[in-house]
């Protein structure tokens, strides 16, 4: 079948989880007629095998470009009566699309998806980008679902319960979120079955167990420098550590608004000789940096505004290639890191477990290769691109 899928910046960095969707559900046999709302940053634009994305992508220009305002006007000379259910449903939902000009990207959307045949409209994320599919999908008559993930769900949904009624199944991609969205429907009187868990998959084929592991002192860490990382905290159990005496060393992978904080953070605590910046890569140069891991490391904080992970990917892609993980016991991150068998996991903003549960996975080379073991299964049962893809295909 033919879907109209909707992004926000399509393709990205940190983004790879949404390449995998992609894929898996074109392996699937869901035909893809991809949208996004941004352009992707130009240095994830030059990366290699980026262009045939780009080039298969439709951009949603800003609602007072000209070309947003003849689709609008096609759609209403095409259709007064879909016009009207497009408007109204923005405007009922009240949110971004119901400001301004940004109403006229519905209708660019609205007659991008009709010329395209589209039988399905699904969003990516619970946001805007449902509202906009939502009220596209009104307008041409078409079913939609949206799939919602993390501050999305909790800082910014907007009408969400309404998006909920209306969606003809809504996807989450943790255990935590499914319970959460259930506990809505229940309290809306809408049936809690229409909630569907689908996982992020991974390329198992890309990301395979190593042969060999690497040295346990050498910590490592892949993700966008946020604040719900949770740097503090883990820099200050570097500081621990190293007051101990236990040999360990830091590697960080990415790039964020967080990164200056950080670096200040390292020369206050005096780190900068086992704490290094390496900068964003690109994703397919990860699974080489998780091969040379002695343990992957990321203490996820939910922030006041309930901004949270739900499981980052690059958890799933250490557990893929073996690697022993370090984590938080927030959202859904202890349905793939299970305590004591695939990783441990410790209380957030804690910098003092933090840095015993990593003293105590690098002494310890059995529960290392039991968690890089059981790692390893974990991925292949419950995360993998082929199964993600066909669970969510059957939404649509």
């Amino acid at each position: 079948m033919r879907v109209a899928y909707v992004a926000n910046r399509f393709p990205r960095w940190g983004g790879g989880w949404v390449l995998n969707e992609v894929r898996g559900l074109s392996e699937a046999g869901v035909e893809l007629v991809l949208f996004s709302f941004k352009p992707p940053f130009p240095e994830v634009a030059g990366q290699e095998g980026m262009t045939p994305w780009i080039d298969r992508t439709t951009y949603v220009p800003r609602g007072s470009s000209l070309s947003c305002w003849r689709a609008g006007l096609a759609e209403l000379v095409r259709s007064p009566t879909g016009f009207l259910r497009g408007v109204s449903t923005a405007l009922r939902l009240g949110g971004r699309m119901a400001r301004g000009a940004h109403l006229m990207e519905v209708f660019f959307l609205a007659s991008c998806i009709r010329r395209s045949g589209a039988r399905h409209v699904h969003a990516q994320h619970a946001d805007y980008l449902a509202d906009a599919a939502m009220a596209a999908a009104a307008c041409l008559k078409l079913p939609f679902t949206f799939t919602g993930h993390a501050n999305d769900l909790y800082t910014h949904p907007g009408r969400l319960i309404e998006k909920i009624r209306a969606a003809r199944r809504v996807a989450t991609c943790t255990g935590f979120n499914e319970t959460y969205l259930r506990d809505l429907c229940a309290g809306a009187g809408i049936d809690p079955s229409r909630i569907v868990r689908v996982y992020h998959g991974v390329d198992l084929a890309r990301f395979r167990a190593r042969a060999r592991a690497a040295a346990p002192e050498r910590l490592v860490t892949v993700t966008r420098l946020k604040e719900k990382k949770g740097f503090p905290w883990l820099l200050e159990a570097m500081a621990l550590l190293r007051g101990k005496g236990v040999p360990a060393s830091l590697e960080i992978y990415g790039e964020g608004d967080q990164r200056a904080t950080i670096e200040s953070r390292i020369r206050e605590l005096d780190l900068q000789d086992i704490v290094v910046l390496r900068g964003a890569i690109e994703h397919e140069r990860i699974p080489g940096v998780l091969e040379q891991a002695g343990i992957f490391v990321l203490p996820c904080v939910v922030l006041p505004n309930q901004d949270r992970d739900g499981i980052p990917n690059t958890i799933i892609e250490a557990l893929a290639t073996g690697v022993p993980v370090v984590s938080t016991e927030i959202s859904g991150i202890p349905e793939a890191v299970r305590d004591g068998e695939s990783g441990l996991l410790v209380p957030q903003r804690d910098a003092g477990a933090l840095a015993g549960a990593l003293e105590r996975m690098m002494a310890d080379a059995a529960l290392r290769e039991r968690c890089a073991r059981e790692g390893r299964r974990i991925a292949e049962a419950s995360f993998s691109i082929e199964g993600s893809g066909r669970a969510l295909a059957r939404l649509f």
